[in-house]
């Protein structure tokens, strides 16, 4: 999918704002699809169809100076090999957390997830 596919996925829950950062994401074990977005104040995520991006409604909108992203993301290795799963920790505004992969697709693509993730930690200064 494309980055204007995911950005059109978000596009009701703007306020006059331009999205950053739009990224396909999986939740949890991987049994749930979303899409994260990352404007220049909020921090939004859309759920989405799972094997197509379709918008499912609006999960939660955060400020982004309330949300914070764990120190390091965790790479998934099997046998010394990269998976192409990276799970990245969130802590939203309210103090909860969860886990993300921010997948390009749903097989392989290690390098997409590597962008991906990167595309993240650029945008979101907030750690824990």
């Amino acid at each position: 999918m494309s980055e204007s596919e995911l950005k059109r996925v978000l596009h009701p829950y703007l306020r006059k704002e331009t999205v950053k950062v739009a990224l396909s994401v999986y939740l949890g074990a991987g049994w749930r699809r979303a899409v994260l977005g990352v404007t220049e104040r909020r921090v939004l995520l859309v759920k989405s169809a799972y094997w197509s991006v379709r918008d499912k409604g609006l999960l939660w909108a955060d400020p982004l100076d309330e949300v914070a992203l764990g120190d390091r993301p965790r790479e998934l290795h099997m046998q010394g090999m990269y998976t192409g799963n990276t799970y990245v920790r969130v802590r939203r505004a309210d103090g909860s957390t969860f886990r993300l992969n921010p997948r390009t697709n749903f097989m392989g693509g290690g390098d997409g997830t590597r962008r991906s993730v990167d595309r993240l930690y650029a945008s979101v200064e907030g750690r824990f």
